[in-house]
């Protein structure tokens, strides 16, 4: 090999794998982990493109694994749409869940990753308005059991209403609960009826079962309600517990929806 070829930029993969050495799918995972770095920097695209004058290492704690599909949670803030695609944008998953924005009470002793923000599916989105727990996996698993309309998992929203002086009125505000406590049929679809529950003057706890899109909005219309605000705040067993807006954190490995 003369010395232009020796010099020609190759991918990192490649260098690695003649470098340790191992096989091309090895050097891969390595890479994908965030245990290799060029010139002092963690480089976690295979692809990438190194020439000889740059140093790479593989970091001495390495292991040896393949990638584990991951779900986190995020605190939507109230304004902002989620795409109508099968996967989070990679553009998006840049912009929301990056590491400045992770919960610094995140327990799940997960290492982030660049591969994480890849093939992110949004399970039960929230309308742009709503605020709230939202679910992003790599784990189709895990989507099927949030959604399983066979054993739908329970909702837990906080409604603040728009100032309304009959609500004053101690009937008036049983007769909004009375009928955020009917059987409803949304969309032509009987669905469990809401656990509906006075905080305060102007807020109210719901507690639905398999919650669809647009029915938090359907049932207060229907008890004559003006929403000033809907934010979920559990979804199954998950819930913000003091997840700031704005921000995400790992599901860890023993929590259950």
């Amino acid at each position: 090999m003369n010395q232009s070829e020796r010099s020609e930029p190759q991918r990192l993969a490649k260098r690695l794998a003649a470098q340790v050495p191992c096989s091309r799918r090895d050097a891969e995972l390595y890479i994908a982990g965030g245990f290799v770095r060029v010139d002092g920097a963690v480089v976690e695209e295979p692809m990438a493109r190194v020439n000889d004058a740059q140093v790479v290492t593989l970091d001495a704690k390495a292991r040896l694994e393949p990638l584990v599909p991951i779900t986190l949670i995020w605190h939507k803030p109230a304004g902002q749409a989620v795409p109508e695609a099968e996967f989070l944008p990679d553009e998006l998953a840049a912009r929301w869940l990056a590491p400045g924005t992770r919960f610094k009470g995140d327990r799940s002793g997960v290492r982030p990753l660049k591969a994480h923000g890849h093939r992110l599916l949004p399970v039960s989105p929230l309308e742009p308005e709503a605020s709230g727990l939202m679910v992003f996996t790599q784990n189709p698993g895990v989507r099927r059991k949030v959604t399983d309309g066979s054993s739908p998992l329970e909702h837990e929203w906080l409604v603040e209403v728009q100032n309304d002086p009959e609500l004053d009125d101690a009937a008036r505000r049983e007769a909004v609960l009375q009928s955020l406590g009917k059987l409803l049929f949304f969309e032509g679809t009987s669905l469990p009826s809401a656990r509906a529950s006075w905080q305060s003057e102007r807020r109210l706890r719901l507690a639905i079962k398999g919650t669809l899109p647009g029915q938090v909005d359907f049932l207060a219309e229907r008890a004559g309600l003006k929403l000033a605000g809907v934010r979920r705040l559990r979804l199954g067993r998950i819930g913000l517990d003091g997840l700031p807006a704005g921000q995400w954190r790992y599901l860890a490995a023993q929590e259950r929806f």
